[in-house]
């Protein structure tokens, strides 16, 4: 009887939601056309606005099947060319793809070998606040080269027990300050190189777009800023909330590590192959091999290696890498219903003939003024945008939105559409306030034992607006100087 009750009036709301964003999908393209929207424009706009309020209160999937087909009776396009436009997008492909690789070397267990050996480091003994930098490097090195989930509930789980030995206990100020900055250095990893979501996904809208963005210019400004970040909420810590580090002087023996084994020194291996592919892609792309790499493209570099794991067998006889097992349980498909309605209603965002790309230049026009204090409102302004945004929403969503309606005005001020996508990946993944940023921040408010809501709030917002700070700074000071190097 209970559970009927409890249940009720969740089922309400997710009718309640469901039927708001149904209707602002169905009746706004009957509103009367906005500046030089067209009717079909006006139906898009509707579909998007209405798409937008359904992937954040009900579900990813079937909005994003209801989207492709008011979307095919919209005049836009038909159902079947959306289908292939979304499906059959070289973004869509890429990505299922390094998903796919991303599986293998998170399932092999080389993560708890990463961090350990960073945690191991003899120079830290004693040392409090260059231990609580290997913390936050062990999630940042894990997140980059393996994924943000494992980076950040495996250092979680270490220094929780690090945490219970040295005495530590809920309350203490060292211990949210440890676990929000551990959140933030996964997600601050997983942005560093641009095959990550969403750095992918603004990827593939640039390139659609004809820009091509240089991976070492893009790793370099990230690992720069991002991890920037990282050091600069440590020495806050240090020097301004300073909370008791006395237990860690005496020093802790964090035991023996796991045995590397073949398979995770594989993994390793192939790792580090695709990010020196990618370096030699972005910066030889004119010798013989990096023509070869750039005819192959970056989707096929990664079938090259997925080709080369689901052929090589093991002595037992298994396939090193089951590649029907990381299709089926590596890939995030909610993820990838938005995708493939998610990018045909970027490019129309776009689309002169619908009238929506010139409405928002006008709306930007007026907002900015122009002129180089025009420029510095506009880097504030989708940056800002972007940080708040994704507190709230999954961290794809707000990136998505932004960037289409961004990169049309950033293309008439001559902005590096590789800078828009990397400030827009950063800001994105500050994604920690609120459990409905992703699954990371949703588990950090599960840690109740350890930190409360108030804890989180308390450290998690001065680290976003860290970030949002750092991106600003350095969009505004390094610019394109980055992006260039190998372009």
């Amino acid at each position: 009887m209970s559970l009927k009750a409890n249940s009720a009036p969740k089922n309400t709301k997710y009718y309640i939601n469901s039927a708001i964003g149904v209707a602002i999908m169905v009746f706004f393209g009957f509103l009367p056309p906005i500046q030089s929207v067209t009717p079909v424009g006006m139906k898009i706009l509707g579909i998007y606005i209405g798409l937008l309020w359904l992937w954040s209160t009900v579900d990813m999937v079937w909005p994003s099947l209801l989207g492709i087909l008011l979307t095919g009776f919209s005049g836009y396009k038909s159902v079947g060319a959306l289908l292939q436009a979304g499906w059959g997008d070289g973004t869509v492909i890429y990505i299922w793809l390094i998903c796919m690789f991303a599986y293998f070397i998170n399932k092999s267990g080389v993560s708890n070998i990463i961090i350990h050996k960073i945690m191991t480091a003899k120079f830290s003994k004693g040392k409090p606040w260059v231990i609580s930098l290997l913390f936050f490097t062990s999630a940042y090195v894990v997140g980059a080269l393996v994924s943000m989930t494992p980076a950040c509930l495996l250092v979680w789980a270490l220094f929780g027990r690090f945490a219970q030995d040295l005495g530590y206990k809920k309350g203490d100020r060292y211990v949210p300050f440890m676990i929000v900055g551990i959140a933030l250095s996964g997600l601050m990893g997983f942005a560093l190189f641009y095959f990550r979501l969403p750095g992918s996904i603004f990827i593939g809208y640039a390139q659609e777009m004809g820009v091509n963005i240089s991976f070492v210019g893009y790793t370099i400004e990230s690992f720069i800023l991002g991890f920037g970040a990282v050091v600069l909420y440590t020495l806050i810590g240090k020097f301004l909330i300073r909370p008791n580090v006395e237990p860690i002087k005496a020093g802790y023996d964090f035991g023996e590590g796991e045995k590397i084994t073949s398979d995770q020194r594989s993994m390793l291996i192939l790792t580090f192959a695709l990010v020196v592919v990618f370096i030699i892609q972005s910066m030889w792309g004119k010798s013989l091999i990096g023509t070869f790499l750039t005819k192959l493209g970056t989707s096929g570099i990664v079938v090259c290696f997925l080709l080369l794991m689901g052929f090589i067998k093991r002595k037992d006889g298994n396939f090193f890498a089951d590649l029907i097992d990381g299709t089926k349980n590596g890939v995030p498909w909610p993820v990838f219903y938005i995708l493939i309605i998610g990018m045909p209603l970027a490019f129309a965002m776009t689309d002169e003939s619908l009238g929506i790309s010139t409405m928002l230049s006008s709306v930007f026009d007026k907002i900015l003024g122009g002129s180089t204090n025009g420029f510095v409102v506009f880097v504030l302004l989708v940056t800002g945008l972007c940080a708040i945004s994704t507190q709230f929403l999954l961290n794809q969503i707000p990136g998505m939105v932004i960037f289409p309606i961004a990169a049309v005005y950033a293309q008439n001020m001559g902005v590096q559409l590789g800078v828009l996508c990397l400030m827009l990946t950063l800001c994105s993944n500050a994604s920690i306030v609120l459990p409905s940023a992703n699954p990371i921040a949703g588990v950090m408010h599960g840690k109740t034992d350890w930190i409360d809501a108030k804890e989180i709030y308390r450290d998690s917002i001065p680290l976003v607006l860290v970030v949002w700070v750092l991106c600003v700074i350095g969009w505004l000071v390094f610019g394109n100087v980055f992006l260039n190097i190998g372009a």
